[in-house]
């Protein structure tokens, strides 16, 4: 009896050192092949405008998990610092001059030292305008975020049913507090705290830019003056933002070729956009996928792609490629994050 107790003694030990030895070659294998892997180039999902009437070059770049890169002043997008979100990213905006982000439900705030989340609802997830004059809602509820009461975004005004997208004006003259909403009855203007259906609406509107502009499958749609200009067969819109001067920014599509598309009035004017860089041919098919788009009074402009490329047009008509990098802290001292077997 004894010499099996020891035997199922020694045995019970060597499993467990066996364990607790294949548990340490997992979590060194794990570490050394974390350690090994190359980062994942950068990549982004939205471009926040600059401030109201500031240059275009002054927009600031996205990734897709709140990873922020600001222009340096010298023609390229650094990012500086370690911070992120804990959703991911699909918009971004401006409230008072800071950058607001969204996604999943969830607007944040840059602040100097990274994120924070704006609660407007214990549990219902949230809708923002993108553009210099970011406002949401949650349900019925419409908030601005560049004013706030006892600590939290003012509330602006109640829909008459849940809003499901949202335009601002730009920030600047008459329609500087424009809002536009759409909700499953149609579309509303937000007048002060009234909210009023839109006088002979659109058939259909398959997306909201500002309180003035929305796009339909073939054209833009000016709500102030009600006409409609239309797209040239081919053509397909990526993104759209409004400018200061009131006038339609658009990215569109055609064979693979990208071009910049100003709208004013019924007026549309169409410029390829033709980059000539190393080993590429000027005005030649550009298979990423634009995300966002800033175009200042004087003309000057940024195009930001899904690849982590911006395409910059400054004082001059020609148009220059930068691709956003990384300059980050040197990791904390200390233990590194344990890693699961």
């Amino acid at each position: 009896m004894h010499a099996r107790e020891h035997w199922g003694t020694s045995r019970s030990s060597f499993l467990v050192m066996t364990r607790a030895l294949l548990g340490v070659t997992m979590v060194l294998a794990a570490a050394t092949a974390h350690a090994d892997s190359k980062p994942a180039a950068p990549t982004l999902v939205a471009l926040a405008p600059p401030a109201t009437g500031d240059d275009a070059r002054k927009a600031v770049a996205i990734g897709p998990g709140g990873e922020v890169y600001e222009p340096d002043g010298r023609g390229a997008w650094v990012r500086k610092q370690r911070i992120s979100t804990g959703d991911q990213i699909s918009l971004a905006g401006r409230a008072g001059g800071a950058v607001v982000a969204f996604g999943e439900g969830v607007i944040y705030r840059l602040a100097p030292n990274g994120w924070s989340a704006i609660r407007l609802h214990q549990k219902e997830r949230a809708v923002m305008s993108s553009g210099v004059r970011a406002v949401a809602a949650v349900g019925r509820q419409l908030f601005v975020l560049d004013r706030s009461a006892g600590g939290e975004p003012m509330k602006l005004a109640v829909a008459p049913s849940t809003v499901l997208a949202i335009g601002a004006g730009s920030g600047q003259g008459a329609n500087a507090n424009g809002v536009l909403i759409q909700t499953d009855r149609g579309l509303f203007r937000v007048d002060g705290a009234r909210v009023v259906a839109v006088k002979n609406p659109p058939r259909r509107v398959d997306r909201i830019v500002s309180d003035r502009w929305v796009l339909a499958d073939d054209g833009a749609i000016d709500l102030k003056t009600g006409r409609k200009t239309g797209w040239p067969p081919g053509v397909v819109v990526v993104v759209a933002a409004a400018t200061a001067d009131d006038r339609l920014a658009l990215v569109a599509k055609q064979r693979g070729k990208l071009e910049l598309v100003m709208v004013k009035q019924d007026k549309l004017e169409r410029e390829a956009v033709e980059v000539t860089a190393a080993g590429s041919a000027a005005g030649s098919a550009i298979a990423s996928t634009p995300v966002g788009v800033a175009v200042d009074k004087s003309g000057r402009a940024v195009i930001a792609l899904d690849d982590g490329t911006l395409l910059v047009r400054g004082e001059k008509p020609a148009w220059t490629a930068t691709h956003v990098t990384e300059d980050l802290p040197g990791p904390k001292p200390g233990s590194p994050p344990a890693v699961s077997p």
